[in-house]
């Protein structure tokens, strides 16, 4: 079994290539577990742990280009010395606007309420501190992987 990691126009997506997806035999129905993997297998891309956000390998972060900034003052139109983030770090979505907050080699999606905008910055009235990490590039791929983790399960990779 091998695990491969797929990258497009900011997009993870993590998949495993093999003759079906079955569970084993010898595997208990709740296979989906962490200690569901064979020796010699690869470790997962991503892992996702509710309340935690998501951890990626070293080879994820490599190949999904990551960059962070820090939440900081700044001057904006019509909004002077304000807490901002660059603009590419929002994600909006139907569920609201939001940021991936870095902690401890942690991803963690985190609603944010956004106010006044200046050339490539974004005011963040609330859901942030000043100093926060975010990720600044990338975020639409980690959505996309959190959305695989939470919403289409565990890959193949977790011994089912």
């Amino acid at each position: 079994m091998k695990t491969f990691i797929l990258f497009g126009a900011a997009a993870l997506a993590v998949v495993c290539f093999q003759t079906g997806c079955q569970r084993a035999a010898a595997a208990p129905a709740s296979a989906h577990g962490a200690g569901a993997a064979k020796a010699g297998d690869p470790p997962p891309a991503v892992v996702y742990k509710a309340g935690r956000g998501l951890q990626l390998s070293p080879a994820a972060l490599q190949h999904v280009g990551l960059s962070t900034a820090e939440v900081a003052t700044r001057d904006l139109p019509g909004a002077p010395g304000v807490a901002a983030i660059p603009a590419s770090a929002l994600l909006r979505t139907v569920r609201g606007d939001f940021v991936f907050v870095a902690n401890g080699g942690w991803l963690l999606r985190t609603p944010v309420t956004v106010g006044a905008a200046g050339p490539g910055w974004l005011e963040v009235k609330d859901g942030l501190y000043e100093g926060d990490t975010v990720v600044a590039h990338g975020t639409r791929a980690l959505w996309l992987a959190e959305i695989q983790a939470v919403n289409g399960g565990v890959s193949c990779s977790a011994g089912h």
